[in-house]
């Protein structure tokens, strides 16, 4: 076998092709490896990791067939995407890193022409150099997202699925034997809204254009074998304090068209399992999917007291005299009411008991009246959460560990999940490829992306499995109508079918 020529004349890069002379006589036959690698000049590529010379078989490999980019290169862009970069963005850097130049079509022209004699065509509207290079670059990074998600979050999710289900099972048998839960499994919940322009309405003033991003987050107990391993006598008890409590991670982020019940079932019923306890942002749509689903299970619903605390203040929007200064200068609410919402947690005692919680709303109530504020929202607002609270009062005193707050799960959303939204509302478009986008999300909350050479070799091991050969792309494109646009993300009645399939609802 010897090297035979180059071929590619439409890729990235030239490819090595190589020649055969079988020894049994069978006729010569040129073939390429399962998986392409670049053509290397002898003694012209130099590896930008090791700082040596590249041999002439050992150019870099593509990713998979038909694709012409590396796997090396590809693991970077996903790891960037998985960071919030924009497809645009990581497009143009995968160009620049290849130092190639690659356009999916002809840059549209910024004037309009016409034959002589002929009827004034449309006049195209004038953009920017940058604009028209993303428009036919972003496709690039879209394309590794559809084809590659997969590869990286598929083992992720089947490992997280089977311990969830190993985890229950040990579970239900000590609920069976009326024992104590030592490390019940616990969901947090909680959902982002997406702000986007209607394309179709020229006046650009309605904002109904955007979907809504649900997420849902597990808590992870330590390992049981480690926490025997402590020893009082070298750690502190802050130490022991740190190591032996739960951590909080991304199970699934999921965009949908809005966060009504609907698209909640779709995405508690993915989890695959039931959860003994589920801390809620308190909106509708959740809450009737959690009574909908967990209607007969054992499972607890704790509405998070962080969101009580932003539906209070919201209350006070715009109301003279309910806002101030804190000790540090910040704007706050007055100091009766902002010390009376501190006491919104578990070491204050208000959550002792149904007494104790009623006595906070009363008190509450009298210091509203007593500084002559409004007190009807307070109301409605104490009717909608005085009882869910209160009924899950025993489960948050029989598990003093676990959070009545989702504020783990804010600060998450905004380190993972808010840097991929940004001011980008508009650019997604397809339901399927935008949560194959947050599942890469997923995957680097839980460590995936920690060494860039392994995700490379994951990605060639799932292609060489295949002969080289990976999914095709562009198969979930949405259809495009005549002088119209789609997008399957803000089609809710795709969500209600799906659901329907499913058997979620009716």
């Amino acid at each position: 076998m010897v090297r035979h020529g180059r071929y590619g004349k439409h890729t990235a890069k030239r490819r090595q092709r190589y020649l055969c002379r079988p020894l049994d006589g069978s006729p010569a036959h040129t073939f390429t490896p399962p998986l392409p690698r670049d053509h290397v000049p002898s003694g012209h590529e130099q590896c930008e990791v090791c700082e040596e010379l590249v041999g002439t078989h050992h150019g870099q490999a593509a990713v998979a067939r038909r694709h012409t980019w590396s796997a090396r290169l590809v693991a970077h862009g996903l790891d960037k995407l998985s960071s919030g970069d924009t497809y645009a963005n990581v497009s143009n850097w995968a160009i620049r890193a290849a130092g190639v130049t690659r356009s999916r079509r002809k840059a549209q022209t910024t004037k309009a022409r016409t034959a002589p004699g002929a009827k004034p065509t449309k006049k195209v509207k004038n953009v920017s150099a940058a604009t028209r290079r993303d428009r036919a670059a972003w496709h690039i990074a879209a394309d590794w997202v559809e084809a590659f998600s997969p590869v990286l979050y598929g083992p992720l999710d089947e490992r997280l699925r089977a311990e969830a289900l190993a985890e229950r099972t040990r579970l239900d048998a000590l609920r069976r034997a009326r024992r104590r839960l030592d490390r019940p499994q616990v969901v947090l919940i909680d959902d982002v809204p997406v702000w986007g322009r209607d394309p179709e309405d020229k006046s650009g003033r309605t904002r109904q254009a955007g979907f809504a991003v649900l997420v849902v987050a597990e808590l992870y107990w330590p390992d049981p074998a480690t926490l025997a391993t402590l020893d009082p006598e070298v750690l502190d008890a802050s130490q022991i304090e740190d190591v032996s409590r739960p951590v909080t991670r991304l199970r699934l982020v999921r965009a949908m068209p809005n966060v009504q019940a609907t698209s909640w079932l779709l995405v508690l019923d993915e989890l695959g399992y039931t959860p003994d306890v589920v801390v809620s942002d308190g909106g509708t749509g959740a809450d009737l999917a959690l009574r909908t689903l967990y209607a007969n299970t054992p499972t607890t619903v704790i509405p998070s007291l962080w969101h009580l605390n932003q539906t209070i203040q919201r209350a006070f929007d715009k109301v003279p005299g309910a806002w101030g200064l804190d000790d540090s200068g910040q704007h706050d609410l007055v100091q009766p009411l902002r010390d009376h919402l501190r006491k919104l947690s578990r070491s204050s005692g208000v959550l002792r008991n149904s007494q104790s919680w009623a006595s906070w709303w009363d008190d509450l109530l009298g210091i509203v009246t007593e500084l002559r504020l409004p007190v009807e929202k307070l109301r409605k607002s104490r009717a909608k959460w005085e009882a869910p609270v209160a009924a899950s009062l025993s489960a948050m005193r029989r598990y003093p560990r676990i959070p009545v707050s989702t504020g783990g799960l804010e600060t998450l959303i905004a380190r993972r999940v808010q840097p991929l939204l940004g001011r980008r509302g508009n650019a997604f478009a397809n339901i399927e490829r935008t949560n194959l986008l947050f599942d890469l999300v997923v995957a680097r909350d839980h460590g995936v992306f920690t060494n860039l050479n392994d995700v490379a070799r994951t990605l060639r091991a799932d292609a060489e499995s295949a002969d080289g050969w990976t999914v095709p792309l562009r198969t979930i494109s949405d259809p495009r109508p005549n002088k119209s646009s789609y997008s399957s993300l803000r089609d809710a009645v795709l969500i209600d079918d799906l659901a329907r399939s499913r058997g979620l609802i009716s």
